[in-house]
């Protein structure tokens, strides 16, 4: 009758082992906190590889000079135009030259910089060499909408090409022409050979015909001297020569005595001035206005001597002639 009374103990006895037995869960607890800690412990390793690497590639700027924030970017796979002319003005400050193509009146602005590669006759060369006459070709392409030279090449003086300028003087004994050129501050000398052609006023001429002071165009080649060989000797205006210009009034000046008038034969501006006896005539000188000029070249420029102008139009088979 006495184990009645031992139920209830027994019963309290096996609820208090149950709920030791489930208590052993906080090794998980700690296993887990292992973890963390072991991942925790990691992380300074990794942050320390990642800022080595990044002092690795600041030497290997600062090594090779680089700079990020004021480096330009390479230049872009764009498509080439090559552009042959002589340099009519050089800014080596703003990094820009103007060329005027072989054989036109045309400018063209065109930027350079560091990128650029310049060479002269095959060797590496700088801006140094680059001067207001130069003749250059210029590998061009079109960066950020403006026109940049990823190479500029250097021609010698003896380089194919056009000459436009001013005869200086012509040495018959050793054949050799001294030319100003519009852009050169120095004379430019061209050896004339039998194979040189001369044309004045279209028809062809001897050498002995050109004057001092005349306007040519002279196409020349590399020739086995030292100076370039002219090939076509082209003779724009020789001094005292007469010419009729036929077209429309561009610009007035009547304190300089100079005017500007669109010659239709060949579609050229000419700047003359106003000589003797061309006064009275010169009033009637209107901006738009057509006007037939009698001129004669004087060696320094085109001079007025008789002028019609007339609100009518004028026929451009009567012009420059």
């Amino acid at each position: 009758m006495y184990w009645y009374r031992l139920l209830p103990v027994v019963a309290l006895i096996a609820l208090s082992h149950g709920q030791s037995s489930s208590a052993p869960a906080s090794p998980t607890t700690t296993g887990a906190n292992q973890g963390t800690s072991a991942q925790s412990s990691s992380t300074p390793s990794s942050t320390q590889g990642q800022s080595e690497t990044r002092s690795k590639s600041a030497a290997e700027r600062e090594r090779s000079g680089a700079d990020p924030l004021l480096d330009l970017p390479p230049l872009p796979n764009a498509k080439m135009t090559v552009i042959g002319g002589t340099v009519a003005k050089l800014d080596k400050v703003r990094e820009r030259l103007v060329l005027r193509p072989f054989g036109s009146k045309e400018e063209v602005p065109i930027l350079f910089d560091f990128r650029t590669k310049i060479t002269q006759q095959g060797q590496p060369a700088s801006t140094k060499e680059i001067r207001a006459g130069s003749r250059v070709y210029a590998d061009t392409m079109l960066n950020e909408g403006r026109v940049f030279a990823r190479n500029i090449r250097i021609e010698s003086t003896t380089s194919q090409g056009d000459a436009r300028g001013q005869v200086v003087a012509y040495d018959a004994k050793n054949n050799l022409l001294s030319l100003r050129e519009e852009v050169s501050p120095e004379p430019v000398k061209l050896k004339v050979s039998p194979n040189t052609k001369v044309e004045i006023s279209k028809r062809s001429a001897n050498i002995a015909d050109l004057r001092p002071g005349a306007l040519v165009v002279v196409n020349f080649a590399p020739g086995p001297s030292r100076y370039g060989e002219a090939q076509q000797i082209r003779v724009l205006a020789n001094p005292g020569e007469a010419f009729k210009f036929v077209g429309k009034i561009t610009f007035v000046d009547m304190r300089a005595k100079r005017f500007a008038i669109a010659n239709q034969s060949d579609n050229e501006t000419y700047d003359i001035s106003l000589g003797p006896g061309s006064s009275e005539a010169a009033r009637n000188l209107r901006e738009g206005r057509q006007a037939i000029v009698s001129a004669v070249f004087n060696g320094q420029n085109y001079e007025a001597h008789d002028i019609e102008v007339s609100a009518g139009g004028a026929t451009p088979e009567d012009s420059k002639q």
